[in-house]
């Protein structure tokens, strides 16, 4: 009935047994009770050691092999952004190589692009677009006597969609610029390409 591989149990008999003497149906009973109490088994187990969690394995399993695709997305882009910049200039000369170099780095630097509106009428005037989170505050245009709008602002290179923002109210296309539909806003909107000739 008892198990003399398990510590727990074992301390508890000696420990009855050191007691004065008691009746043997007690003892049976109150080690009876202490067996079916025991929920895990104590081998090789601390006794204040709290039980082993099985859920937990599989999601920090599930974690790791998540950070891993995310790694491997991550290293793949890094290794076909090297390799492609790469090509043509092994093998070249220091010169050649700064110039690559210089060439990448104006790729990802704003280049400061003007606009022009002309409006006789207007109050106030801003450009809006995707390059400034179609925010009139953020690139407000000033009237020259004339009656024309402008401002010069910074703006990354690559193919953008903008308009006008009259009186705060009124959103107007560039008469003088190509139109295509925004793709976020399913609007018409004036395209400008900044960066390239």
């Amino acid at each position: 009935m008892t198990d003399e591989r398990d510590p727990v149990l074992g301390r508890a008999i000696d420990t009855l047994r050191e007691m004065p003497d008691v009746d043997r149906a007690t003892i049976d009973r109150v080690v009876a009770a202490a067996a079916s109490a025991r929920m895990t088994p104590v081998d090789d187990v601390p006794l204040l050691a709290p039980p082993p969690r099985r859920g937990v394995r599989a999601w920090i399993v599930g974690v790791v092999a998540a950070a891993a695709v995310f790694a491997g997305f991550m290293l793949r882009g890094a290794i076909a952004t090297s390799s492609s910049d790469d090509v043509g200039v092994r093998g070249a000369s220091p010169q050649r190589l700064q110039a690559v170099r210089s060439t990448a780095e104006q790729k990802s630097l704003p280049i400061m692009q003007q606009f022009v509106f002309n409006s006789r009428n207007a109050h106030r005037v801003s450009v809006v677009g995707d390059f400034n989170g179609w925010n009139p505050a953020n690139a407000p245009m000033a009237q020259s006597p004339d009656g024309e709008w402008s401002t010069t602002i910074p703006v990354l290179p690559g193919r953008h969609i903008f308009g006008f923002m009259i009186d705060d109210s009124i959103f107007m296309l560039d008469p003088r610029a190509p139109k295509a539909r925004d793709p976020d806003l399913g609007t018409d909107g004036s395209v400008v390409i900044v960066g390239r000739p």
